[in-house]
């Protein structure tokens, strides 16, 4: 069994140290090794100095927060869900939706869920109940621990008197785990720790690209002395030209380009050793980035304000995509875990828990028009249950339920005229009976 030293040699002499850089060149007697010059990324904070990764954790975050969570029950005469708001029902929803604690309001809530979530694989939520079993307040943990043995969840959370510490049931414990889970299933993994070398190439290249830019597109010279004719004047005059060649280049050096002028010996003239920033293109280098941050985050590139490639149908195509197949199921996620942990059984079919994903559309004015419509002419809304989504006032007979006549029965009464002879005024009925109004006549 070896040492932790031995160990730690072997890692050294097989050319990798996990401590170190990615990029090495073995014990770096064979050639250069540029280690210092990659910038890693393993932490939210370096992470989040990358534009693209910004762009898309704040769109997630932001799109998952504006979702209100409702507590709804089963209305039993119309037989669908209806925002329940009476009794203790009222705090539930007020909760969820307005102040989950004294410390933070419900927007902010549930965005920081999102983060953890992503950033840190795992968003654990502790719910302080009541004597009645009815949450009193919703706190967010800084850190968890989770016991499988007693089901328990160890928790550290910021309260009204700074940190607290807390031992829960996993009952009282809302986790909402990363989509990628460590072996067992219970705690899930950050996506840094997949994304963390594509974050660490973009952030390489900012680097590359930011001293490029500092130092104006300037090149690395070569400063080489002047070949001398004999053995006496080579020797001399070489040493003699060498003084003067690093003095010169201390002086280019320090007043002129800082760090990138190097003097040899056996050269008669100056020349380039590095490409400038145009030649190396280290800014449209950057935007290979762009596509591969967006594919880890599940977020289309035009919603990371990549605009390159896209047409006027894109932006609308992205965004119904990026609903679909990345929100859609976080939403999923979250109602599953609040009406496991916040209801019971007994509940089921009665009761949920739902987020509600009108708030996404509100800006949408043309689509959400369209839609208004087409729920109106199916019988599916009623125009004051359109109107109230909009906080409008109910108006009469609104809340009759209409239904577009525009298809027909083939050889139905419609098409045979039945709608035209319903239309024509019914013959008039004798006032005084048949036969007596003849007889009046007479």
């Amino acid at each position: 069994m070896a040492t932790p030293q031995s160990a730690d040699i072997t890692t050294k002499t097989a050319g990798f140290d996990p401590a170190a850089s990615m990029m090495t060149c073995g014990d770096g007697s064979g050639g250069g090794s540029y280690a210092e010059n990659v910038a890693h990324v393993y932490s939210q904070e370096k992470a989040l100095r990358i534009a693209t990764y910004y762009r898309c954790m704040e769109l997630r975050a932001n799109t998952m927060a504006q979702m209100t969570v409702q507590y709804q029950r089963l209305n039993k005469e119309g037989g669908n869900y209806v925002v329940s708001n009476y009794g203790p029902y009222g705090l539930f929803n007020y909760l969820l939706q307005r102040e989950p604690n004294p410390l933070t309001t419900a927007f902010d809530f549930w965005r920081q869920v999102e983060i953890e979530t992503v950033a840190r694989g795992n968003a654990f939520v502790y719910i302080e109940r009541g004597d009645d079993g009815w949450p009193r307040a919703f706190w967010l943990g800084m850190f968890a621990g989770y016991d499988p043995q007693s089901d328990t969840y160890t928790l550290l959370y910021n309260g009204l008197r700074g940190l607290r510490s807390v031992t829960a049931n996993s009952g009282d414990i809302l986790h909402f785990p990363n989509t990628f889970r460590y072996q067992g299933g219970y705690l899930g993994i950050s996506t840094l720790q997949y994304a963390r070398d594509m974050l660490s190439l973009s952030a390489t290249l900012d680097k590359a690209a930011m001293e490029s830019a500092a130092k104006g597109g300037r090149m690395k010279l070569l400063i080489g002395e002047e070949k001398t004719g004999g053995f006496g004047g080579t020797l001399a005059g070489g040493m003699f030209n060498k003084k003067e060649m690093d003095k010169f280049a201390r002086e280019v050096q320090d007043k002129l380009y800082a760090g990138d002028v190097v003097a040899l010996r056996g050269l008669d003239k100056v020349q380039n050793i590095s490409m400038s920033a145009a030649d190396m293109q280290l800014f449209d280098q950057r935007q290979f980035g762009v596509a591969e941050i967006c594919r880890m985050m599940s977020v289309p590139r035009t919603l990371a304000m990549d605009l390159g490639n896209s047409s006027y149908k894109s932006p609308e195509a992205d965004r119904m995509d990026f609903l679909l197949n990345c929100i859609q199921p976080k939403r999923r996620l979250i109602e599953d875990e609040l009406n496991r942990k916040l209801l019971t059984p007994a509940d089921f079919g009665q009761r949920r828990i739902h987020l509600c994903e009108l708030p996404l559309m509100m800006f949408d004015k043309k689509g959400q028009a369209e839609i208004d419509q087409l729920q109106l002419q199916t019988g599916s809304m009623t125009v004051n249950e359109i109107r109230k989504q909009y906080d409008m006032p109910a108006v009469p007979d609104g809340d009759k339920v209409y239904l577009s006549t525009n298809l027909a029965e083939l050889g139905g009464e419609k098409l045979k005229g039945g709608a035209v002879a319903e239309s024509q005024p019914a013959p008039q009925k004798p006032t005084n009976g048949g036969e007596g109004a003849e007889g009046g006549e007479e």
